[in-house]
This record gives C-alpha cells, sequence and structure tokens, in this order.
C-alpha cells in the first residue's frame, strides 16, 4: 500500500522531465500542446519550476492517443474544447457512441471522431487549406503554408493531393458542401418556400466574409486562363443554383411563383447573393436581414407597380 502512494505522489508532482517518460512524449511536443491551448496551465510552485499532477498526465495520454489515430492539433481542440475527457477510455466511448448515429445527426466533434485516420488526415489538410486560401488568397499560398497550419509535413500534403491547385478544388468542394448542410439546416422544418429562400439567403450571406479570398482567387486564375478552375467555377454555380432552384420548383408548386424556369432564377438570386455579400464587406450599416425581407418581398410581387383598382368606400 505504502508504494502505492507513494508511486501516486510521484505522478502528482511530476517535472516535464517525469511527465515526458510517463507519456512516452518529447518534452518539445509536450511544450508544443501546451502552446496550442490543448493542456491546461501548470501548478507553479516557483517561478521557473512547474509540477504536473495525474490528471494532466491523463488529459496528455487522451491527446496522445487521438493523434496516434489521425488527429489534427487542431480537431483535438475542437473536441476537447467540448468534451473534456478525463481518461482515454472515455474518448473510447465518445467515438463509439459516435459511430452508432446517423452520419447527419452527427455534431461536429461526433462527426471527426468518426473519420478514419486517413480521412482525419485529409480532414486536418482541407481545413488548413482553408484558412490559408481566406487570408493569403490562391496565388499567395503554398503547399508549404497549408502543411504548417495543418501540422504535417509537406510530403504528407502530396500523399494525399498532387499540389496547390487540387487542394483548392478539393476545399471549395468541401467548403461548398459544409456551406449547403447549414443553409439546409437553418430552413429546417420551413415548409414556405419564400421563407425557406430567405432564411438560406441568410446563411450565404453570413458567410461570405470567410469565403471571399478563395473566391477571389478563382476569378482571378479563370481569368488568367486556368482552364481547370473555370470548369470547377462552372460546376460551382451549376450546383448552387440547382440548390436554389430547389424552393424555387416548391414555389411553383405552392402557387407562390408564377411558372418560370427555376435554374434561370437560381442564377439570378446568385448573383444578387454575390452582391449583398458584396455590400456586407464595403457598408459597415447594411443590414442584411432588412435586404432580404425586402429581397422577399421583390420575389412574390416583381418590379410591377400595384395598380389593382381599390373598392371604392360604402357611403354611410
Amino acid at each position: 500500500m505504502t508504494t502505492t502512494k507513494n508511486s501516486r505522489d510521484e505522478h502528482d508532482q511530476m517535472k516535464m522531465s517525469q511527465l515526458a517518460a510517463a507519456s512516452g512524449l518529447t518534452v518539445s511536443t509536450i511544450k508544443f500542446y501546451m502552446s496550442q491551448g490543448l493542456l491546461p496551465r501548470p501548478r507553479k510552485a516557483k517561478p521557473n519550476v512547474a509540477f504536473y499532477d495525474e490528471a494532466f498526465l491523463k488529459r496528455l495520454l487522451i491527446i496522445k492517443k487521438m493523434r496516434d489515430e489521425g488527429l489534427s492539433v487542431h480537431s483535438i481542440k475542437v473536441i476537447l474544447d467540448k468534451y473534456a475527457f478525463s481518461k482515454v477510455t472515455e474518448w473510447e466511448a465518445f467515438k463509439k457512441q459516435a459511430k452508432k448515429k446517423d452520419t447527419r445527426d452527427l455534431e461536429e466533434e461526433e462527426r471527426l471522431a468518426t473519420l478514419s485516420g486517413e480521412q482525419r488526415r485529409t480532414d486536418a489538410i482541407l481545413e488548413a487549406a482553408f484558412q490559408v486560401f481566406s487570408v493569403r488568397g490562391y496565388h499567395n499560398a503554398t503547399v508549404d503554408d497549408i502543411a504548417q497550419q495543418a501540422g504535417v509535413s509537406k510530403g504528407t500534403c502530396y500523399q494525399y493531393f498532387s499540389g496547390k491547385e487540387e487542394i483548392f478544388l478539393a476545399t471549395m468542394d468541401r467548403t461548398m458542401d459544409q456551406l449547403f448542410a447549414e443553409a439546409e439546416a437553418t430552413a429546417a422544418g420551413m415548409t414556405n418556400a419564400l421563407a425557406r429562400m430567405g432564411m438560406q439567403g441568410l446563411t450565404f450571406v453570413s458567410r461570405f466574409k470567410e469565403l471571399q479570398f478563395m473566391f477571389f482567387g478563382l476569378y482571378t486564375e479563370v481569368l488568367g486562363g486556368n482552364e481547370r478552375l473555370k470548369k470547377k467555377a462552372g460546376e460551382l454555380f451549376d450546383k448552387v443554383a440547382a440548390f436554389i432552384a430547389r424552393d424555387i420548383d416548391l414555389g411553383i408548386e405552392q402557387k407562390l411563383f408564377r411558372k418560370v424556369d427555376p435554374m434561370n432564377v437560381g442564377y439570378t438570386m446568385l448573383g444578387i447573393a454575390q452582391a449583398v455579400g458584396n455590400l456586407s464587406l464595403t457598408n459597415d450599416d447594411f443590414d442584411a436581414v432588412d435586404f432580404f425581407v425586402g429581397l422577399m418581398d421583390f420575389m412574390q410581387h416583381g418590379i410591377m407597380a400595384d395598380n389593382t383598382p381599390k373598392p371604392a368606400r360604402k357611403k354611410k
């Protein structure tokens, strides 16, 4: 019993070198995890002397397990910020429970837990690519930038993608799929086509600031003669227009709209959404909700004046 107590006391009073030995990780790796906010601050007996307890070690072992499974540092932080597991078995139980759920019902943390190691590495690269392209644009971004942001080697990026252009194409697909899912979730439960379009339109506009540099980079490359990205731009516009056209079809069926070409209206609405996004960037006082209320009125009544004769008042 005495040996067990002493062992516990040692773990409650570990210095960094002892923590590294107990976890099987290097001191530099542990300090990196601390710098990324994955670990709590240690207890300091003196300004330059820190001690680490059993709970700190268990948290570190969870992170080690997650990294061994291929989760990126960013993904680990997303999960642990919401689910503060105290031991590895809790993480294992969380994964098992998530895998039982329907994919559509998964929260982001659960989705990350259900991915295979290869899927996680790809996901980490594309998440990092989104951040890099959003800040630097397509032209100025490099595979080195993306690898550094993802916390992987440049060689790992090339294991999954042939180069920057393929990473960009995959990032665009992933980003648009996420945007469609978010827009659909926003309008979930709504049956009125006009209300659905308004809520989904607000979703697109709310994400525009995040997407602007990616799209500007896409336009620049298209204008520069990049045929592959030109084809991708066309595919994305078709996909967005088709997404909008579904609610146009529903509105026609509900007799809210007259019979029109849903795809043509979809392209028109896409153009309006881009204009709204631009306004939100350049005008600090721009009220997107108020704009969309007016837009929905326009969708119902068009630009024509209301010349319907008003009934005469009856004389008393």
